[in-house]
This record gives C-alpha cells, structure tokens and sequence, in this order.
C-alpha cells in the first residue's frame, strides 16, 4: 500500500502512462541536483573528508580551503590538512628563494 502511494506520488505509476509522469515531474529534477552536486565539488573544501564551504585559497596552490584547513588561518588544524599545509609551506619557500 505505501510502495503504490510513494510511486503514485513521484508518478512512477498513474495507468496507462507509466512513466510519463516521472520524467515530466519529479524526473525532471534529476539534472538540477546534478547541477547542484557539480556546484558543491566546486566550493567544497579541498582537505579530504571536510565537508565545509571552502573560501579561503591558499597562496601558490590550486587548493581551496575553509577557515579550518587553512594554514594560516587562526583556526586552522595541522594535523587534518598536512598535505594543503605543506604545500603551502613549499610555495612559499620557493617564492622568497
């Protein structure tokens, strides 16, 4: 009873126009959480396993961090984003040589 009322709702299942609903209803949402998915690995934090915004870019690198990760942010953690952090310590070296 509750699998019909859920494929009803999302128009899996309505007669004779099994799928036509679907596609034209809640289908159609699909590439928009896709878009969204695309624009959330964009602004995600570049530490591994950090889900935050990340809007800090650090010097000389292609990372993005957030102000967590960031290695000269105040409330940056050294020991989750050592690779972002040496990294950054190796442009930096390179860039006063």
């Amino acid at each position: 009873m509750i699998i019909n009322y859920i494929l009803t709702f999302i128009g899996v299942f309505n007669g004779n126009s099994r799928w036509y609903l679907f596609w034209g209803g809640f289908g159609s949402c699909l590439s928009e959480l896709a878009i969204l998915g695309l624009v959330w690995k964009k602004i995600n934090c570049h530490a591994k396993g950090c889900y935050r915004v990340g809007l800090h870019h650090v010097d000389g690198t292609p990372y993005i961090t957030c102000g967590k990760h960031h290695p000269t942010h105040p409330g940056s953690g050294p020991a989750t984003a050592e690779q972002i952090a040496q990294a950054h310590a190796l442009a930096h070296s390179t860039t006063a040589a």
